[in-house]
């Protein structure tokens, strides 16, 4: 009887455990959507956290060739963002942008990420965003 039950308990552990892992291995992707007619749209992926931390990539078309544009992630949302950034990412060059920051908490508020226009003078003046919307 032991031994049934035994091997109940490490079949059931075996159907259930991977559900579990790839359940905590699932990325979230965001719709980056273009503003002021710049035509950059695409994705960002946010990888699960690993280690206290996450991995946001964020991957445009329609960007100008060689441009390079600031990216951030603000408190608040693509309709109404906070101006001041929660998060510097790394430039989005040639489409793409990579970097690695602290992981973000689904209870922790509501976030949207802004991919600006690329000179310093037009800091106020976004070509992309996207919501980070946990479900």
């Amino acid at each position: 009887m032991k031994f049934r039950l035994g091997l109940v308990l490490a079949l059931v552990a075996l159907v259930l455990l991977p559900g579990a892992i790839q359940a905590k291995s699932k990325n979230l992707a965001a719709t980056m959507r273009a503003l002021s007619g710049s035509g950059q749209s695409g994705t960002a992926t946010l990888t699960s956290p690993s280690g206290g931390h996450q991995t946001l990539i964020i991957d445009l078309n329609g960007e100008l060739k060689g441009a390079s544009e600031p990216a951030h992630i603000h408190p608040g949302t693509c309709a109404k963002p906070n101006p001041v950034p929660k998060f510097v990412l790394k430039p989005v060059v040639s489409g793409r942008s990579v970097t690695t920051i602290p992981a973000l908490a689904p209870k922790g508020g509501t976030w949207t990420i802004l991919v600006h226009k690329g000179d310093m003078a037009a800091m106020n003046s976004y070509v992309s965003c996207g919501d980070i919307a946990w479900q």
